[in-house]
């Protein structure tokens, strides 16, 4: 961390002061960073689960010596699951993030730092759609944005530089952070990107103009379309976007996966996925990224809920970017009964059992957060 945070949140302060009090203990902290963003989650102020974070990694495929940037960095958990996953390649990322809020940006410092990961996050809060792109691109962005922000600045942004595909319409940010994301990309740098399921579809003609121009320019590699309930504050399914700029496979066509049809277990009260089917899920994006090789496995015509479709088919259908309207006949998804509530409960109460003053200082702060607000 670099210097003391503003403004933070009372109950988050308070749960990380009790934690460094402890022993170092990742797993306790990221259980209390899931525990706070459950019970006092809003709108589009939550933390994003580890098991989406390593979706994110695993699509966006990070190498070392990569500049793997995050403009909303939240809890900081894409760039740790980014990090880990360059890590696993033999190399070290060079990661970078902001946020606007200033107690997820600490809690992201402090998430690292636990990790053993360093971040440049900036010298305090940012608003990453009004303060533009940043003087180094990044090779690899990973972003799960506010989701339909209106109030983001078109008034002041309308004649900026990033919209080269066309200015965004106002009351919506989703194709903002798009352009914002590829803007601040090297020529060859590629992104992943929470949207909601209208930015694919949207009948506004702006949105349609840019989704357009997004596949004539070759920028658009796969979307992933997600299950409802992975998150624990909603049952909205939203959407991955996978963009990358330069030479790559398959220009001229877009990989569609309907993850709704993989089979998910329950976890409180979120669903998360079956990890074999997320590695299958990874191989496929992987082989046509061109970042991996698996033969006939990585073929898209292996997995019933994912197909490729080509440009003319996707301009037929109106620049509509839905998985569905291409994958047609994938099965239906299968949800299984999971003990994974009970055993993260008791993995929490096992580590805060090492320390009996510790644990009821923790439970007070969170029953005092009722007064707060994230953000």
């Amino acid at each position: 961390m670099s210097r003391p945070f503003e403004l933070i949140d009372p109950a988050l302060r308070e749960l990380i002061v009790e934690v460094r009090r402890l022993e170092p203990d990742v797993g306790l902290f990221d259980m209390l960073l899931d525990m706070y963003s459950t019970r006092y989650s809003r709108g589009d102020d939550y933390f994003t689960p580890n098991d989406l974070a390593y979706l994110f990694a695993g699509l966006a495929a990070p190498r070392g010596g990569e500049v793997v940037r995050d403009p909303v960095c939240g809890s900081g958990r894409l760039l740790r699951a980014a990090a880990y996953r360059a890590r696993t390649q033999g190399g070290e990322a060079r990661l970078s993030g902001a946020d606007l809020n200033p107690t997820a940006r600490y809690a992201a410092a402090v998430n690292l730092a636990l990790h053993g990961f360093h971040a440049d996050l900036g010298k305090g809060e940012a608003d990453s759609l009004r303060a533009g792109t940043s003087p180094e691109p990044a090779d690899v962005i990973v972003a799960n944005p506010p989701v339909n922000l209106r109030d983001w600045g078109h008034g002041e942004l309308k004649d900026d530089r990033r919209w080269t595909l066309a200015v965004p319409r106002s009351g919506n940010a989703n194709f903002a952070w798009v352009q914002h994301i590829l803007a601040d990309l090297t020529p060859q740098g590629r992104a992943v990107v929470l949207l909601s399921p209208g930015a694919a579809h949207s009948s506004n003609s702006t949105d349609g103009l840019i989704r357009r121009r997004l596949l004539e320019n070759g920028l658009v590699v796969g979307v992933v379309a997600l299950p409802a309930w992975l998150f624990p504050h909603t049952s909205t399914s939203m959407a991955l976007w996978l963009l990358a700029k330069g030479e790559r496979p398959n220009t001229h066509r877009v990989l569609f996966a309907d993850a709704g049809k993989l089979p998910t277990a329950r976890d409180g009260s979120r669903r998360i996925f079956d990890q074999d089917s997320v590695e299958r899920l990874l191989q496929i994006f992987g082989e046509w990224q061109g970042l991996r090789r698996c033969g006939d496995e990585g073929a898209p015509e292996s997995a019933p809920w994912c197909r490729a479709a080509s440009l003319e088919e996707i301009a037929d259908a109106g620049f509509d970017l839905t998985p569905a309207r291409y994958v047609r006949n994938g099965g239906t998804a299968q949800l299984h009964s999971s003990d994974g509530d009970r055993n993260r409960k008791a993995e929490l109460y096992e580590c805060m059992d090492r320390s009996a003053a510790a644990r009821n200082r923790v439970r007070d702060a969170l029953e005092s957060r009722h007064d707060y607000k994230i953000g």
